[in-house]
């Protein structure tokens, strides 16, 4: 069995998308998207089909952050929702969500037939399970709460497939797809109904008066009425405090090739740690797709077991006989577990949608259909529910308390602690260790380069860990992520990380 070392995710490894250009010249335009994933591809496609003058900015190239990183679940089951949310909100809420999202798995499928897109589109069952006897109650609520909220469901007692499972709700009618190759063609359909897109654009300032002026990398200045924020943590908060109300998590996925057969369907479980499961047929070929080992941003401790827990459950779930790739993505919660969409504050013309908490592909295309409502009719029906500073104390305090309370520690722990001399790395191997009397981060090429950067996160200053599995240095706090060498790669922060020192092992010798 091959265990790969690249970690590339299964939607990368199978597609590739159209190529844009570069921005390099100064532009206007009535709306500025700037992030190039589902959220603001589905937002520039629906504005871009009535006519609004919309233009996409991506820093990398579209899907290359969450959501070319995603299961590929396209589903209105979000794990125990709707029973909580009846709980800490009311039904009435709980049936406004339901619908919600509801109408974005709808966009998809409407989407998808009637322009024959080809991104493994298939209609499955999306089931919740319950892992161990303790989690038995939860499901038989979560079902229901399906019953109250007219959701298709059906509850199963004690199923054969996953191992150990208890019973299970079963929502109806939903659907899983290839994630990279439907928001390629929903971007060229976007490009076709007049948007404007280009990769490798960076925005690295917002500023908001009676308009909008965003400066990217390289200099270029772009003015629009309104801006969507569409990049996960918003690069520009406004009156908003969003580093105490979205808190990012880790996940991991593999692509398997199996030894035995299993039923078709999607699968999470109930409780904790995260298994999730579901089906891909490419080239006539079945993958299962095995995601899980959620935990907090650099929070998770040696990242490579989460590989190794999640290859050892899919061996035992179906037998496992190949990895064909391995990869992690990176997404924020919210206190109160529904996401943040629609203006950043009040009479602001930016509007962010964000903190899907592992949920994206049904709330990032909820969050294009609502902005594009709010843009071109003043209004959504869903803009009281999710707006982004509603703070329901009954459903939110518990998390609040526990996420800030660990941040803080973060702060200070981080802060405490001292490093390992950079002279016992080994190739290929990050450390953080003591620099000329302070802590710093190490890190020695497969070819003997050795780069020391500064920790600090250049966010708000908590101390960044190794990531063992990614070789990328991650910010505990609020999910600032960099490279090796410190370059940016995703997050709150705007700057890389500064190199310290730089310097050839061979010539140090």
């Amino acid at each position: 069995m091959e265990n790969p070392s690249n970690n590339i995710s299964y939607w990368h490894l199978t597609a590739e998308g159209k190529e844009y250009p570069k921005l390099n010249k100064d532009i206007e335009t009535d709306t500025l998207i700037i992030g190039g994933g589902i959220t603001g591809v589905s937002a520039a496609y629906c504005l871009a089909k009535v006519g609004v003058s919309t233009t996409l900015i991506e820093a990398d190239k579209l899907c290359a952050g969450t959501t070319g990183g995603t299961t590929g679940k396209c589903t209105i089951q979000h794990g125990i929702i709707y029973s909580r949310l009846i709980d800490t909100m009311g039904l009435e809420k709980a049936s406004l969500y339901a619908k919600a999202q509801k109408e974005a798995l709808a966009f998809i499928s409407t989407f998808v037939r009637a322009n024959k897109i080809e991104c493994n589109y298939e209609e499955t069952e999306a089931y919740i399970y319950a892992s161990s006897k303790d989690q038995i109650d939860l499901v038989k609520k979560e079902y229901e709460a399906a019953k109250q909220l007219n959701i298709a469901a059906e509850y199963v007692n004690a199923p054969s497939f996953p191992n150990d499972n208890y019973c299970m709700t079963g929502f109806k009618g939903q659907a899983a797809f290839h994630p990279v190759r439907y928001i390629s063609s929903l971007a060229e359909h976007a490009q076709k109904a007049g948007a404007a897109i280009y990769e490798h654009s960076k925005a690295i300032k917002v500023e908001e008066d009676k308009t909008v002026t965003v400066k990217c990398e390289n200099g270029v200045v772009i003015k629009a009425k309104h801006l969507i924020l569409a990049t996960q943590y918003p690069i520009y908060e406004g009156m908003g405090v969003f580093f105490s109300r979205l808190y990012p998590r880790r996940t991991y996925g593999l692509a398997v090739e199996t030894l035995n057969d299993w039923p078709d369907g999607c699968y999470i479980n109930a409780g904790t740690p995260t298994r999730s499961l579901r089906t891909h047929v490419e080239n006539g070929k079945r993958i299962l797709i095995v995601v899980g080992e959620s935990h907090p941003t650099a929070r998770g401790g040696d990242m490579e077991t989460h590989y190794i827990e999640l290859m050892h459950f899919a061996g035992v779930t179906t037998g496992l006989n190949n990895v064909v790739t391995r990869w992690s993505a990176q997404d924020y919660k919210t206190p109160d577990d529904l996401p943040f969409i629609g203006r950043l504050s009040s009479r602001s013309n930016i509007f962010v949608g964000t903190g899907f908490g592992k949920w994206g592909l049904t709330n990032g295309t909820l969050a294009g259909m609502m902005i594009h409502d709010i843009i071109t009719s003043g209004h959504s029906e869903y803009e009281d529910l999710l707006n982004p500073h509603r703070l329901n104390l009954k459903a939110s305090a518990p998390t609040l308390l526990g996420e800030i309370s660990g941040q803080v520690r973060e702060l200070v722990h981080s802060k405490l602690k001292v490093g390992d001399n950079f002279l016992t790395l080994k190739p290929g191997e990050g450390k953080v260790v003591e620099f000329k009397g302070k802590k710093a981060g190490a890190y020695l090429s497969d070819d003997d380069v050795l780069t020391i950067v500064d920790t600090t996160c250049t966010h708000l200053g908590c101390e960044v860990q190794w990531n063992s599995a990614e070789k990328t240095w991650d910010c505990p706090c609020h999910g600032g992520r960099y490279a090796y060498d410190g370059k940016l790669l995703e997050g709150p922060p705007k700057n890389s990380l500064k190199v310290i020192y730089k310097e050839d092992k061979k010539v140090r010798k």
